[in-house]
């Protein structure tokens, strides 16, 4: 293979579509902390967003190993073929660069601990976040497995992301946080989608293996419910209750869409359109919501 071709390898198997679950938290995580103090710094901000990047490349990577291991990725016919399990990239060096992306993150980690004054609590959230990103696949219970992966996404991508990231932020001005429950949540039922129509693609095959998604335990339905429910949620609900969220409402056709075409979608290239058009909705909400919750100061 040339090293052009291992290179393309290496950027699919990061999964680019899906990075948007990173940048949007933090875009938001940033306008919470302008809307409250005024100010916030550049450096931090940056450190925020590579930081939540190398955590999810890491966590990619990390699902490419331990799914070939596991044989989940063997009989894929509506996904991507994934880079491990296909032969382009040995499965040693995945699993390092996994080790090696994580443990980047982490010390990018440390260094925002630092600059923060924060102390402690960031480094447990450094330590947790890099042990999910291994477990979410591997271990005697991974939780995309055992039908807990939903529930993570949203935590992490979501809540997480989104508190330390205005933590980090106010903190360093030494300033008190009081953190948004409701941006954060929206912002993780909004990612969360991006991995409802990857679940409800792989049912089957995931069924064969073992995989426990909520969508093979609960059926193909619940999984375009549960894309449908968590929009409205993030959309309609969550604005109700933080009003900087309040232009968001108006991305609430395009989910209500996505969600009906989901019900309908049957072949690759179905699952394809959804897959981008979620995670361009994901984008776009992030921009949306970051500048609402920006604009309702003024």
């Amino acid at each position: 293979m040339t090293a052009i071709a291992k290179g393309i390898a290496w950027f699919v198997a990061a999964r680019p579509k899906t990075l948007v679950a990173s940048l949007s938290p933090v875009a938001v995580g940033v306008a919470l902390a302008w809307r409250d103090v005024g100010e916030f710094s550049p450096l931090l901000a940056c450190l925020c967003f590579v930081f939540a990047i190398l955590m999810q490349v890491g966590a990619n990577f990390a699902n490419d190993y331990f799914d070939f291991i596991k044989g989940a990725d063997d009989a894929r016919t509506l996904g991507p073929k994934r880079a491990v399990a296909s032969g382009f990239i040995a499965s040693r060096s995945m699993l390092l660069a996994a080790y090696s992306a994580l443990a980047v993150g982490f010390a990018l980690g440390l260094v925002l601990m630092y600059l923060s004054g924060i102390g402690w609590p960031l480094l447990l959230v450094g330590v947790a976040s890099v042990c999910c990103a291994l477990l979410y696949t591997a271990g005697p219970f991974p939780l995309a497995y055992v039908g807990l992966g939903d529930f993570f996404v949203v935590l992490f991508f979501g809540l997480v992301a989104t508190g330390v990231t205005h933590c980090v932020l106010v903190a360093q001005l030494g300033l008190h946080w009081e953190p948004s429950v409701w941006a954060g949540l929206a912002v993780g039922l909004m990612v969360n989608n991006l991995l409802v129509v990857n679940n409800h693609r792989d049912a089957e095959e995931d069924a064969a293996c073992g995989k426990r998604t909520l969508v093979v335990r609960l059926g193909r339905r619940f999984g375009v419910f549960f894309y449908l429910a968590g929009s409205v949620l993030a959309l309609a609900f969550c604005p109700w209750l933080e009003t900087g969220l309040s232009w968001t409402v108006w991305l609430l056709p395009w989910a209500i869409f996505l969600g009906l075409k989901l019900h309908g979608a049957r072949s690759r290239s179905d699952y394809a359109f959804l897959l981008g058009g979620s995670a361009t909705l994901v984008l776009v909400y992030g921009a949306v919501a970051a500048a609402g919750i920006v604009m309702a100061v003024y």
